[in-house]
Parts: C-alpha cells; sequence; structure tokens
C-alpha cells in the first residue's frame, strides 16, 4: 500500500530539467513554476500527508480491509469517447457510488474525507466562507489564460465525479503522469501496461488500487461501486485480478474522431503544467497509443459472459441515451429504478440536442487519415470501422 515508483518519478524529473528541449515540456518560466511550485514543493507534502493519514486509518477505520467491493461497474473506453456523458448519468443513480475529484486527488484516506465532512459542516454553519473562496479560486483558474485549452475539452469539477486513475498519481504509477510529465517515450511501458510493466509492480498497484477502493466504500456504504478508467484501457487483466466479478462497459467512437480530440485533452493539460511549442512527435506516439488500447480492449475483455460486457458505440449513446443506458441496464442485470427512468426520459432530448462546440481535426495535430488507417489496420477490422 505504501509503495511508490521513485525511478519512474526521479526519470521524469532529470527528463524535465535536462532533457526537456524540443518537447512540450521544454523549461519555460511558467514550466519553472510549475516544477518548483507544484512538482517539487505541493506534492510532496500532500503525499506525506496522504501517507500519515492511510496510517491512521489502519488505526481508526481497520475494518476497511473487510469491506467487499462486489461486482463494480467500470467504464472503460480511449479519452473522448463520450464516457464523462455516461458516467455521469449513471452516476445520478443512488445505487452507484463515484469518486469525486476532490476525493482521489486531495482525500483518499477514510480520515481525511471525515475531516473534510467535519470541515464543511462547520463552515456552513458560520457562513459557508470556505465553500465561498473555493468557488472565486476555481473561477480564477478557470479564467487563467493557461487553463482554457484544457476547460475547452474538459472542465475537472473538485465536487464532481472524475476519473478514478487519478488514484494512481498518489504512487506515481500511472499512464496519466504524462498530463504533468510529457515525455511519452519515458511512458512507454505505462501504454500498454499489462504487457510491460513488470508482474511484482502490477500486483502492488493493484493491491493498492483496491485498498483505496475499499477506504471509499468505508465511507460510502451499501451502494455498487461505479468508475470510468480511461488510462487502464492496457490493464483490464490486472483489473479483474482484483475484481474478478467486475462489470465493463466498453464505449467505441471512431479513431478519427478521438485521436485529435485526446490529443486535444493531453495539450489542454500540458498548456497548463508548461508552453508546449512543440508536440507533433508526441501527437504521432499518442495516436500509436490510442490504436493499442483499441487493441487490448477488444482483446481482454472478448472471454467475459454478457452479463458482465457490453459494447455501446458512441453515436447509439448520444442518438438515444435513454434506451442505450436501458439496454446496459438490462445486458449486466442492474437494476433501473422508476426516478433514474424519469432522469433518463428527462436527459435524452438534451443528449440528442447537444452539439460539441469545438471541431477537432487530425491535421491541425499534423497527423493524416492515411497514416492513422495504417497505425489502426487491424483496430478497423475488430469493430468494422471505415478507414
Amino acid at each position: 500500500m505504501m509503495h511508490y515508483n521513485f525511478p519512474l518519478f526521479f526519470r521524469l524529473l532529470y527528463r524535465s530539467f535536462f532533457r526537456s528541449r524540443n518537447t512540450p515540456g521544454r523549461l519555460c518560466p511558467h514550466r519553472w513554476g510549475f516544477l518548483l511550485g507544484t512538482v517539487l514543493f505541493a506534492y510532496p507534502l500532500v503525499e506525506i500527508v496522504h501517507r500519515v493519514a492511510w496510517l491512521l486509518d489502519e488505526v481508526f477505520y481497520r475494518r476497511y480491509r473487510q469491506e467487499a467491493v462486489e461486482a463494480p461497474v467500470f467504464i472503460v473506453a480511449p479519452h473522448r469517447s463520450a464516457t464523462t456523458l455516461l458516467f455521469e448519468t449513471l452516476a445520478r443513480d443512488p445505487q452507484f457510488s463515484a469518486l469525486k475529484l476532490w476525493e482521489s486527488a486531495l482525500a483518499p484516506a477514510v480520515v481525511e474525507r471525515k475531516a473534510v465532512w467535519a470541515l464543511l459542516t462547520l463552515d456552513r454553519r458560520i457562513g459557508a466562507p470556505l465553500r465561498r473562496l473555493l468557488d472565486m479560486m476555481g473561477r480564477r483558474m478557470a479564467s487563467a489564460p493557461q487553463a482554457q485549452a484544457l476547460y475547452r475539452a474538459h472542465r475537472p469539477r473538485l465536487t464532481g465525479v472524475e476519473e478514478e486513475t487519478m488514484l494512481f498519481l498518489h504512487i506515481a504509477g500511472s499512464y496519466d503522469l504524462l498530463a504533468f510529465f510529457p515525455f511519452v517515450d519515458a511512458l512507454a511501458e505505462y501504454a500498454d501496461y499489462h504487457r510491460r510493466v513488470p508482474e511484482a509492480r502490477r500486483r502492488r498497484d493493484m493491491a493498492y488500487y483496491r485498498s483505496m477502493i475499499q477506504r471509499h466504500h468505508t465511507a460510502h456504504p451499501g451502494r455498487r461501486h461505479l468508475a470510468k478508467v480511461p488510462t487502464l484501457a492496457p490493464a483490464i487483466p490486472d483489473v479483474l485480478s482484483v475484481f474478478p466479478d467486475a462489470r465493463f462497459i466498453h464505449l467505441v467512437r471512431h479513431p478519427y474522431e478521438v485521436i485529435p480530440s485526446a490529443m486535444t485533452l493531453w495539450y489542454g493539460h500540458w498548456r497548463m503544467n508548461g508552453c508546449p511549442d512543440h508536440y507533433r512527435r508526441e501527437a504521432r506516439v499518442i495516436a500509436e497509443v490510442y490504436c493499442l488500447w483499441y487493441r487490448r480492449l477488444h482483446e481482454d475483455l472478448a472471454h467475459l459472459p454478457p452479463q458482465r460486457y457490453i459494447r455501446v458505440h458512441y453515436r447509439a449513446l448520444t442518438a438515444d441515451l435513454g434506451a442505450t443506458v436501458r439496454r446496459i441496464y438490462q445486458q449486466l442485470d442492474l437494476p433501473l429504478s422508476a426516478e433514474m427512468a424519469a432522469y433518463l426520459d428527462e436527459q435524452t432530448p438534451r443528449a440528442r440536442a447537444y452539439r460539441p462546440r469545438n471541431a477537432y481535426t487530425l491535421e491541425q495535430w499534423g497527423l493524416r487519415r492515411e497514416e492513422i488507417a495504417e497505425m489502426c489496420r487491424e483496430v478497423g477490422k475488430m469493430y468494422g470501422f471505415a478507414l
């Protein structure tokens, strides 16, 4: 539980300070501020606090180890496949419990959750000055020039449900580190996690992951776990090793749409954390990674029975949210309450009428359809895509 991938973290630091020229992580004043203020000061401090809190959990909430995480539901797909739409829709169902951003990033321990809840209760009683301060800080961050690229693609909210793969940032064990250290070759083994990360490390990573989910359900008892985990696309066998009865919703969208949109998301993170003038080489590598993830999801989920695995196409979900979610519930044998059915009826017209604010193209990232078609040739055959 307490392990940490120091070799990878120090390798990323070395790249940041000594081999970042002509990469999206090149050193500039903003990048220097991020590295010194966030990576070398705030991040270690926060991680020390988490580890103290995890030790306190062993004293005050040791029962978390007996918490059964039965038949959790995972939404899997490469980024930008409508995972957020489906995730936020299902999270409205009271039978599910999903981690909010503040829980996974700032309070992964039960002790920390209880402390935050107590602080918020006190804050409400004295007029909510802390809540107003956090709201003001959120607005200022959203209006910062460095945040615009990210917020156009995806607007994270502290109190909103979010990808729980952020939990792995606490042990430096995730492809999500690419958001902060844009060195694609340094994270290559995590791009194909199950096949390339050593087995001993994968076992420790997954034991840690299970313990974090058990802690979450100690704080939120009595509900089924729900998660979206894009960067665990190459880690399905490892997820099944700790959650053997897990159920999977696999969202599928055309690579010509996913890859440029996902590249916009990564670029948004790099812009928030630096000055990414160079990104063409990284765009090609990320395209290759996403083609790999399509293949891994197809290969690693195919053996599951229908009541534990369903594939959902992006256009079906966005065209008729209600009917598609009802099909998911029926195939995965999930109870659908009258309240959730009413919510689906209300949201379906909105989802159908939604039009993306931004259009993303392969060309804007220096990519061509012909090369993506070549990269994803096997993917086209697996999923029936016209490339």
